[in-house]
């Protein structure tokens, strides 16, 4: 009998001590993973809300290069009239599309025309207005790269 009580509070003893390590596990793995959302923009947006084009946004307006991505080739021109022109190289992949622009805040959004959209795989969500370029959000919420204005 009283190997039986020794056995149970070595039980309790051990179930107290796993629950201890559970909690002190899911404490480290959230301080672990909170890195990855510190990088993330604004709110930890992954789309710029659609919001309806101003004409203040055309000083946005201009013709970029997609900087600081090995092996893409991609270019972006923001038309004043709210329309754009994308696209993107990467290997064997070509993407291609045409759509609207806004800009709403420090975010500029792009929506592909659905005849392009189905077909895309890869494709900025969202650009961060930055002092001299626009930071990209691709699909996935993944940033990576800054489109560059062309210089004249």
């Amino acid at each position: 009998m009283l190997k039986i009580i020794q056995d149970e509070k070595i039980n309790e003893e051990i179930i107290k001590m796993h629950t201890s390590i559970s909690k002190l596990l899911c404490v480290i793995a959230l301080f672990c993973t909170t890195p990855l959302y510190a990088k993330s923009n604004d709110q930890n947006q992954t789309s710029c809300q659609e919001v309806k084009f101003q004409d203040t946004a055309q000083a946005w307006a201009g013709h970029y290069y997609l900087n600081g991505v090995m092996e893409v080739g991609s270019e972006l021109l923001l038309e004043t009239n709210g329309k754009f022109k994308w696209y993107l190289a990467v290997g064997s992949l070509d993407q291609y599309a045409e759509g609207t622009w806004w800009k709403n805040g420090n975010c500029i959004g792009l929506k592909a025309l659905p005849k392009y959209s189905k077909h895309l795989e890869i494709f900025p969500t969202r650009l961060d207005v930055e002092e001299s370029h626009l930071t990209v959000t691709w699909i996935g919420g993944r940033q990576d790269g800054a489109y560059v204005r062309a210089t004249q």
